[in-house]
């Protein structure tokens, strides 16, 4: 009898123990879909379910005494629905860690230190100021092209916020997934490389009451040892935002070396709170973009849309969203988003998008 009081007892113990040791991991994730349907001007149309950056993580921590605690994240994209939008667009990517994933110290005297694949500081400067962002509305269809990024091989620092204003750096290294080092190709002569694909990026941020401000610049360079291709970019955004309303603005300039030339955009957003769960939001993009210094290479995006906020988890919305590109301009709807759902490419067509969806958040 006693035997038998003493391994129950250490059974209880066990349960006990390991949900102590799970309590620090936590489940987190959201599923936003919509049902899109898409005038690809003179193409063929589309409709059906689009996933708009649904994902599901993983992340924890651990006190390691002094103000130092040890971090890590594994968050994966899931692609809610039957169909796949271009296979290179991000949003329908659903490798296993694709999005932000990491390890690292974050320290309550100095910052955080993380390494491993996470949104650079060029792209989460402004991801907040976008009134649309993760759907065929999102800004990134004209901004942000090859700089509104996650990089894998990163290693970053975001610094403690002091009276509003932080920074934050990162340097990230080969993207085609391997470390530096040797390459041997099919002749059988090895030949060094430098790292392709790599850059790096930083961005200062002010933001206390109403007000936001920020500015951010990135490089990245893409060559072998006799290539030297690059492109750079850098841009400042402002916002206001009260109970009432919230606008917010930001203008961006790209830069290709030996590219597909240089880009200047503006975006202009703004959101009324009707009620404490309504709300009517605007947006409108510009860029000007000289594809290989040939005139009426840009385009402009209008949006509108209205959200239904059901709990502090649950949304729903509508949204309608044109874009007209310039007579040599080749934009496309969702693209460099991570919605699933992408217009169909046509030089100087003009798509536009009807989506109705909810976003719930766990």
């Amino acid at each position: 009898m006693n035997m038998n009081k003493s391994l129950i007892a250490l059974a209880v113990a066990g349960v006990f123990t390991s949900s102590a040791a799970m309590a620090a991991v936590e489940v987190y994730g959201q599923a936003n879909v919509s049902y899109d349907i898409i005038n690809n001007d003179s193409n063929r149309d589309s409709q059906g379910v689009a996933s708009n950056g649904s994902r599901f993580g993983l992340k924890g921590s651990e006190d390691l005494g002094g103000g130092l605690s040890a971090i890590w994240q594994i968050e994966n994209q899931i692609a809610i629905g039957a169909g796949l939008g271009g296979t290179e667009n991000p949003g329908s990517n659903t490798s296993i860690a694709f999005r932000d994933t990491f390890a690292g110290l974050k320290s309550d005297a100095a910052g955080t230190l993380r390494l491993g694949r996470f949104d650079t500081p060029y792209k989460l400067a402004t991801r907040g100021m976008d009134m649309f962002h993760n759907t065929l509305a999102d800004n990134r269809s004209l901004m942000g092209l090859g700089h509104d990024v996650r990089a894998s091989n990163s290693v970053g620092f975001n610094s403690l916020n002091y009276s509003g204003f932080s920074a934050a750096a990162s340097y990230f290294g080969d993207q085609g997934g391997t470390a530096p080092g040797f390459n041997t190709p099919t002749n059988g002569t090895a030949n060094t490389l430098f790292n392709t694909n790599e850059g790096f990026s930083i961005a200062g941020m002010y933001n206390a009451g109403p007000y936001y401000a920020t500015a951010a610049y990135q490089s990245i360079s893409n060559g072998l040892s006799n290539t030297n291709i690059s492109t750079d970019a850098w841009k400042i955004g402002g916002g206001y935002s009260v109970d009432a309303f919230a606008l917010n603005g930001v203008y961006e300039r790209i830069s290709n070396r030996n590219g597909s030339g240089n880009a200047s955009a503006w975006y202009l957003s703004g959101k009324y709170n009707l009620t404490s769960a309504d709300a009517l939001k605007l947006a409108y993009t510009d860029v000007n973009h000289h594809v290989n210094e040939a005139s009426n290479s840009g385009a402009k995006q209008y949006s509108v849309g209205y959200d239904h906020k059901m709990s502090n988890r649950t949304t729903l919305y509508a949204l309608y969203t044109k874009l007209d590109n310039d007579q040599n301009g080749n934009y496309l709807l969702g693209w460099n988003s991570a919605s699933t759902s992408v217009s169909n490419a046509g030089i100087g067509q003009s798509p536009s998008a009807f989506s109705a969806g909810m976003k719930h958040s766990f």
